[in-house]
Order: structure tokens, then sequence, then C-alpha cells
């Protein structure tokens, strides 16, 4: 006996391109909001953006007195004067050792990695250039 009446996956098919068509229509709302080309009104607006590289010009900005620039040097000095002397032994110690580091690291790299290309040599994709001839 033939079913009469529509079979059950019409229903469910047609739900589900009922759901996609509303999905597109909103991924291409946000894609007309995301490829927006109109200019920018802030971009036209005189004066917001000083064009620094214009050769010979004073840069935006105010420009610092001699008075103001040797107080301002002498403000410098006088804190860097005032630093701990154990904070820049602690931080020279600890430079020399990271140096020695890395002087260990240059004088054996160099052999370590040829070696580890030579071990190599005859494998798919060697580097036949490091192989021994």
């Amino acid at each position: 006996m033939k079913p009469t009446g529509i079979p059950r996956y019409r229903p469910a098919s047609f739900v589900l391109a009922l759901a996609l068509a509303a999905a597109l229509a909103g991924c291409s709302q946000q894609l007309s909001k995301t490829f927006d080309n109109t200019p920018d009104p802030e971009l036209d607006r005189p004066g917001a953006f000083p064009n620094i590289n214009v050769a010979g010009s004073q840069p935006p900005g105010k420009l610092m007195t001699p008075a103001e620039l040797e107080k301002a040097t002498g403000s410098l000095k006088s804190r860097a004067g005032q630093n701990d002397p154990r904070t820049a032994d602690a931080a020279r110690k600890a430079s020399e050792a990271s140096n020695a580091a890395l002087e260990k690291t240059a004088a054996t790299h160099a052999k370590q990695t040829l070696k580890d290309i030579q071990s190599r040599c005859g494998e798919p994709g060697a580097d036949a250039t490091k192989c021994p001839q």
C-alpha cells in the first residue's frame, strides 16, 4: 500500500532550508557592515592628524626651552645617582651568567648542528651539500 500525504522527511528538510536561509540572511547583513567602504568623516577633519613627515617644519607639540631641558636633564641625572648599587651588582652578575651560557652555546652549536645534519645523510630530504662526498 502506498503512503498518502507528505512524507516525513519533507517537513524536516523544509525547516532546515528555512533555518539556512535565515542564517545566510544574517551573514550577508554582517558582511555588508564589515565591508563598509564609506570614508570616515574624522579622517577628513582638518588639523586632526598633523603630518609629522614634512621636512623642514616644526614637529607638532611644544619644544622645551633651554631652561626646561636643563632642569629635566638634571632631574634625570639626580635620580640616576640614587640607584641602589646592590641592584646594579645583581644585574651585572645575572648578565655575566647569561653571557657565559651564550658563549658556551656559540662555541659548541655549529659542530653539534653539523653533526646532527650529517647523521641524516642518505635519508629522504637530507641536505646533500652538508654530507661528506
